[in-house]
């Protein structure tokens, strides 16, 4: 079973190679979202959809906030080797979401140059939270064929509660909070989200 990597927003590619070495002996690939390019969320979604239809062998994809909900939308596509999912912190429904808007505004105010510290894009970040803002993936959650693996970190407070509703809807999922977790666990905890991610991936073999 291949596995295949979307990272979360200001995050790249780079962002899983702990947990893909956790798992080494699973052959997997991360794709970078954003490439050159590639400047918003439906373009990403669009190539990304593009790419998973054409994958020969069977593939579980493994995604981390924006990587989780894009992984998710793309569960009600037509895409004929994806086996099942793994969604770490992510959103369910951003319309209307108090939270997130001030997040939005947040990123909105923050200089330029506190973004490129951290190896970002301010307006791809801004220009992709504000596709986000009507975000709604309720009933993507309640219509997902694909059993799937949901993982937080118990400080990922945010988040919590919409891994919580999303366990609710969907059919097919477990639930796995990682202790001290915050809400980027590729980065804070790989050896913890490799472990839940093998121990879905063993018990898919038996299914």
């Amino acid at each position: 079973m291949k596995l295949i990597f979307l990272h979360g927003l200001g995050q790249s590619a780079d962002s899983w190679k702990e947990v893909q070495d956790f798992l080494a002996d699973y052959p997997s690939e991360a794709i970078e979202l954003f490439p050159s390019g590639v400047g918003t969320y439906q373009e990403a979604k669009e190539r990304i959809y593009q790419y998973l239809a054409k994958e020969t062998e069977p593939f579980v994809i493994v995604g981390l906030s924006l990587g989780a909900a894009l992984a998710l939308e793309l569960s009600s596509y037509e895409i004929p080797n994806l086996q099942a999912l793994v969604l770490s912190g992510c959103p369910l429904k951003l319309a209307g979401n108090i939270p997130f808007y001030i997040q939005l505004l947040i990123f909105k105010l923050l200089p330029k140059r506190i973004y490129e510290k951290q190896g970002a894009d301010k307006s791809l970040m801004v220009g992709v939270s504000e596709e986000l803002k009507t975000l709604d993936l309720r009933e993507n959650a309640k219509n997902c064929p694909y059993p799937t693996m949901l993982i937080c970190g118990s400080q990922d407070k945010p988040n919590l509660s919409s891994m919580k509703s999303i366990h609710e809807l969907m059919p097919d999922s477990q639930f796995q909070i990682i202790p001290d977790g915050p809400h980027v666990l590729n980065k804070a905890k790989p050896k913890e989200f490799a472990e839940l991610t093998r121990s879905f991936l063993e018990l898919l073999k038996q299914v």
